[in-house]
């Protein structure tokens, strides 16, 4: 684990990127590959029921992406919360447990990947991150609200700030090499985020990912460069972006980010499909295929982005895509050092 005792989270980040030629592959779609491997997730937990019933398939999921190449994995934290596993009976410790073991199990994926490799004496993609998700309000409430960023009475600072404060305590003292606030569908949120990091002093690097479903603003409606400004200013965060976006859309918006910024811009969108509140499903008709998805990593590169993966709907495959168009030599370009 890398703190920022000894420098800030974006020079932490940035040692990372070096370290992985210039640019580093995020994982894809958790939720996604765990029904493929037979999980139910029919839950408000979501993928994080996988924590309590089968976290043996959470290990295979994080092993098949390490596998295709990524350099960071996410844990299955990003709707686990205290409050929620409450709700289903269980204590406040088995509660703070449960997030503790999403850590744990990203780790022993790492340490069984890497000792494979060793074994067979093949070379691993360096570095090789476990980040921690911290989703938003709005994905515990598991009523589409993280896709509105509308909390309605339960949005202010402090409800929000009291609501994460020990979920990131946990997860911190977890050890994880990062920490990722995911989805953020709102300025409040981002806020609220921003003390939490400072008042509860975390060592571990951040990064902030809004989501968009305009290509301009995040999903409230409040600017996407006046959220990126509250994470620049921040300097427990080492990188700021996009997921959970339709492709088609990120150009432009790592432009708007890059004008208020100089940390790694960080884009992991989904496959274009769109999510339907409601019905709590994805509608697949306005989806877009690996290799149309891939096709976009050229100029997200050349728009300055460093950290690139997937998120909903995309899997391994795609992944591996991105890994391969990533080390074929045509997108070598370093990071500018600040």
């Amino acid at each position: 684990m890398v703190g920022t005792a000894g420098g800030g989270a974006e020079e932490a980040v940035r040692r990372w990127v070096e370290a992985g030629g210039g640019r580093l592959v995020l994982d894809g779609g958790l939720a996604t590959e765990l029904e493929a491997n037979g999980a139910d997730l029919n839950d408000p937990l979501w993928s994080a029921k996988c924590l309590l019933a089968s976290p043996h398939l959470i290990r295979k999921v994080h092993m098949d992406y390490l596998e295709a190449g990524a350099n960071i994995i996410i844990t299955a934290s990003y709707q686990a919360t205290i409050q929620g596993f409450e709700s289903k009976g269980f204590s406040k410790e088995q509660s703070e447990n449960l997030l503790t073991k999403s850590v744990e199990i990203a780790r022993e994926a790492r340490e069984m990947f890497l000792k494979e490799h060793l074994d067979q004496s093949i070379p691993a993609q360096k570095p090789i991150l476990v980040a921690a998700s911290i989703g938003s309000y709005g994905a515990y409430l598991a009523d589409g609200s993280e896709y509105s960023g509308d909390y309605g009475e339960a949005g202010t600072k402090e409800f929000l700030k009291d609501f994460h404060r020990r979920r990131l305590q946990v997860l911190a003292e977890a050890g994880p090499d990062l920490i990722a606030f995911e989805t953020i569908p709102n300025k409040l949120e981002a806020q609220a985020y921003v003390e939490l990091l400072e008042e509860c002093n975390i060592h571990i690097p951040a990064w902030f990912s809004f989501n968009s479903k305009d290509g301009v603003n995040i999903v409230s409606g409040d600017s996407l460069i006046e959220c990126a400004t509250i994470a620049d200013k921040c300097t427990k965060v080492g990188a700021v972006g996009i997921n959970c976006t339709p492709p088609r859309f990120i150009h432009g918006l790592i432009l708007s980010i890059r004008k208020v910024t100089d940390k790694p811009i960080l884009i992991y969108p989904n496959s274009g499909e769109r999510y339907d509140g409601e019905k709590k499903e994805w509608v697949e008709s306005t989806g877009v295929s690996d290799g149309d998805f891939v096709s976009y990593v050229n100029e997200w590169c050349k728009d300055g982005a460093a950290l690139i993966g997937g998120c909903c709907r995309t899997t391994p495959n795609t992944i591996k895509a991105i890994h391969r168009t990533l080390n074929q030599g045509s997108n070598a370009q370093k990071l500018p050092v600040a």
